[in-house]
């Protein structure tokens, strides 16, 4: 029925792929929740929030500086916990 109106499926519709971003979620939100606080805050601020660098850090209540190395620890340590290929693969 879909495709007689037109809908053309792509990779993001196809079952698998709904999977893989279910099972991402998952892992991020388990990487997340190993993280100790303040590197916890420093990725929701800014990846979730969307916060500026000056935002967050005003909110954590430290120097920008401080901030960034929270948060660049913070990535690191998810990509870690997730892998880097699953990062990429969720870019497709």
């Amino acid at each position: 029925m879909l495709r007689r109106c037109g809908f053309r499926p792509t990779p993001k519709d196809e079952p698998s792929r709904r999977l893989e971003q279910t099972e991402l979620r998952q892992a991020l939100s388990e990487a997340l929740a190993e993280l100790p606080p303040d590197y916890r805050t420093a990725i929701v601020l800014r990846d979730v929030e969307g916060l500026s660098t000056q935002q967050a850090a005003e909110i954590a209540g430290v120097g920008e500086a401080a901030f960034e190395s929270r948060l660049h620890q913070a990535r690191l340590r998810v990509r870690a916990a997730i892998g880097d290929e699953a990062l990429i693969d969720a870019g497709r």
